[in-house]
C-alpha cells in the first residue's frame, strides 16, 4: 500500500513537474514570438530632451524639432514636402537631418549635452575638455550664427537648462562649490544672473545654498514654476525678473520631495512628479502650491523625470505619460512609462488610474501591443519623452530618449506597430 501510494506521488510530482516546463516554455516562447530585430540608432547614446522652435524667415517659419546627442539634429519636413502655406502635403512626412535647414555647425571639440527653446531663440549647452567647461549659445529663428558663449560669473559648472516654450526666459541649473544653484538669462540675453532662493539648509564653510539640481521649468500667467530635485519648487514673476527687482522667490517646501520634472496640462494646471515611488504632485490653475494628488495616483517605480501629453490621432484621447526605473543599483528589465488618461471634468482635467503594460485591465494605451513594448522599449529607462505635433508629423511619432540605447520611436516598421530605435 505506502509502495503505491510513493508511486502515486511521484507521478504527481513528474506531472506537475512538466506542467511548469511547459508553461515556462510557452512565456519563453511567447517572449520570442513579441521581440522584433533591434534596429541600430540613427541619434545614439543618451539624446537630449526635444523642443519645438519655429524656423526661418520672418515671412516663411516652419515649426522644428530639435533634439541633440553630441550634435544637433532637426526633425522636420522639407520645404519641398510643404504647400506654399507651410502645411504638409499628403503623402510626405518628416524625417531627422543633421545637415542643411541653415543651423550654423558648432566646433567638433563641444559636445552638446542640453537644449531648449522660448519663442525667439534655440539654445544649446556645450561641454568642452573633461566637462568642467560649459557654456550656453543661442540662436535666433532663421540666423546665421550663434551668440557668444554665456556662462554664470565665477566658479560654476551648467548642468541644465529649461525653458517654457511660451515664453522668453532660460534658466539654468548650476553646481558650483557651495551646491546647486539656479540662474537665468538677462534681458540682453548676454549673462546669467543668479535667481535669490535663500539659504535651504544651514550654512557652512563653502557651502550656503544649495537648491538641488535644477529640473523643469513652467510658465502661466505670467509666474515662472521651477522645480529641482530637492524638497523645493520655486516661483517668480517674469515681470520681477525683467525689471531687474527680483526679491525673495516664493516656494513650495514638500518634505523628501527630490522632484525629477513638472509639466502643464491643457487646464493650465500643472504636474510635478517625485523620484521615490513616482508620487504627482499638483498646482491648480488658480494655485501656487503644490499638494500630492493621492496615495494611488503615482508611478509605481521611481520617476526619471520624463514627462510628456500624448494624444491619440483618431479619437482625441489624451494621456500624461510618465518614466519609470525599476531599480537605481541593479540592472532590471522594468523600465519604460506608464501613462495616466486625462479626464475631462467639470472642474477642469483629473487624472485617471495608472497603466501600466502587464496589467490585465489597464494596459497602455498609447501602444498596439503591449507585449511587444514590454520586449522593447519597456525595458530601457528613459531622459525623456515627446509627441512629435502634427504641424511636423502628420503620424504624430511618439518619441524616447533613451539613458544609453539613443533615440526611440513608436511606427510601424516591416507591417508591425512596434517601438524600435529610430533609424
Amino acid at each position: 500500500m505506502k509502495k503505491r501510494i510513493a508511486r502515486f506521488a511521484l507521478g504527481l510530482l513528474a506531472a506537475s513537474v512538466l506542467v511548469l516546463a511547459s508553461c515556462g516554455r510557452d512565456a519563453i516562447f511567447f517572449t520570442i514570438a513579441t521581440e522584433v530585430p533591434p534596429q541600430p540608432p540613427l541619434i545614439r547614446g543618451g539624446p537630449t530632451q526635444m523642443v519645438v522652435f519655429d524656423w526661418g524667415t520672418e515671412d516663411n517659419k516652419v515649426p522644428v524639432m530639435f533634439v541633440a546627442s553630441g550634435s544637433l539634429f532637426w526633425y522636420s519636413a522639407g520645404e519641398h514636402d510643404r504647400d506654399e502655406d507651410g502645411n504638409i502635403l499628403s503623402g510626405q512626412n518628416a524625417s531627422w537631418q543633421r545637415e542643411g535647414l541653415g543651423i550654423p555647425s558648432r566646433p567638433r571639440e563641444e559636445r552638446i549635452i542640453d537644449i531648449a527653446a522660448t519663442r525667439s531663440h534655440l539654445y544649446i549647452l556645450v561641454m568642452t575638455g573633461t566637462g568642467v567647461e560649459t557654456s550656453i549659445y543661442r540662436l535666433a529663428s532663421g540666423g546665421s550664427g550663434w551668440s557668444a558663449p554665456i556662462t554664470v560669473s565665477g566658479p560654476g559648472n551648467i548642468q541644465s537648462i529649461f525653458a517654457d516654450p511660451q515664453g522668453g526666459r532660460l534658466f539654468a541649473g548650476v553646481h558650483g562649490a557651495g551646491g546647486n544653484s539656479i540662474w537665468f538669462l538677462d534681458n540682453a540675453g548676454s549673462g546669467l544672473l543668479h535667481l535669490p532662493t535663500g539659504d535651504l539648509r544651514e550654512p557652512s564653510a563653502g557651502q550656503t545654498t544649495d537648491t538641488g539640481l535644477l529640473s523643469g521649468v513652467v510658465l502661466r500667467d505670467g509666474v515662472h514654476f521651477i522645480s529641482t530635485r530637492r524638497e523645493s519648487i520655486f516661483y517668480v514673476s517674469e515681470s520681477a525678473l525683467a525689471a531687474g527687482v527680483v526679491g525673495s522667490v516664493g516656494r513650495t517646501t514638500i518634505a523628501n520631495g527630490v522632484f525629477m520634472g513638472m509639466i502643464k496640462l491643457p487646464d493650465n494646471s500643472i504636474i510635478a512628479v517625485n523620484r521615490e515611488g513616482g508620487f504627482l504632485y499638483q498646482a491648480d490653475a488658480d494655485s501656487i502650491s503644490f499638494t500630492r494628488i493621492g496615495d494611488t495616483m503615482r508611478t509605481g517605480r521611481d520617476a526619471t523625470g520624463a514627462l510628456a501629453l500624448w494624444r491619440e490621432r483618431e479619437g482625441g484621447r489624451e494621456l500624461l505619460v510618465a518614466g519609470i526605473q525599476g531599480s537605481r543599483h541593479a540592472t532590471t528589465f522594468v523600465n519604460g512609462y506608464v501613462e495616466f488618461e486625462l479626464l475631462a471634468t467639470e472642474n477642469g482635467i483629473s487624472l485617471g488610474p495608472r497603466r501600466e503594460a502587464g496589467t490585465a485591465n489597464n494596459e497602455l494605451l498609447s501602444v498596439s501591443d503591449n507585449a511587444q513594448y514590454r520586449t522593447s522599449l519597456g525595458r530601457l529607462p528613459l531622459n525623456h519623452l515627446f509627441q512629435a505635433p502634427m504641424e511636423i508629423d502628420v503620424d504624430m511619432t511618439f518619441f524616447a530618449s533613451t539613458q544609453t540605447a539613443g533615440l526611440w520611436s513608436f511606427r510601424t516598421l516591416d507591417g508591425v506597430p512596434q517601438w524600435n530605435a529610430e533609424n
